[in-house]
């Protein structure tokens, strides 16, 4: 895991899950999240497909929810998905989120 810091501003490249545990609750501004797309695509060997979309699912509402609980109550989170997932997380994110 990597973090770059500058002027009080924060960025964490590494695993969403073992970061995100890490966080104390309550103190992210904004989570911009670009997970992967579960679609099939091969990043040099690494293929990007669960084994099922429930499968999928589920690891994204991990994540999801350690989200939710690290957001400031003013706080923001950009997902970036695949449009076949996006009514799956929007659904399960209803409970604690406003969407625009």
């Amino acid at each position: 895991m990597e973090q770059f810091e500058k002027d009080g501003h924060k960025i964490i490249f590494g695993d969403a899950i073992e970061a995100l545990k890490k966080i104390p609750n309550g103190t992210i501004d904004l989570i911009f999240i670009d997970p992967p797309y579960n679609i099939g695509k091969n990043f040099s060997g690494l293929k990007d497909k669960w084994v099922s979309d429930n499968d999928y699912l589920n690891w994204c509402y991990t994540w999801i929810d350690l989200c939710i609980d690290k957001l400031k109550s003013n706080g923001s989170m950009y997902i970036m998905t695949a449009t076949q997932f996006m009514p799956f997380f929007d659904i399960y994110s209803e409970k604690a989120f406003h969407f625009i």
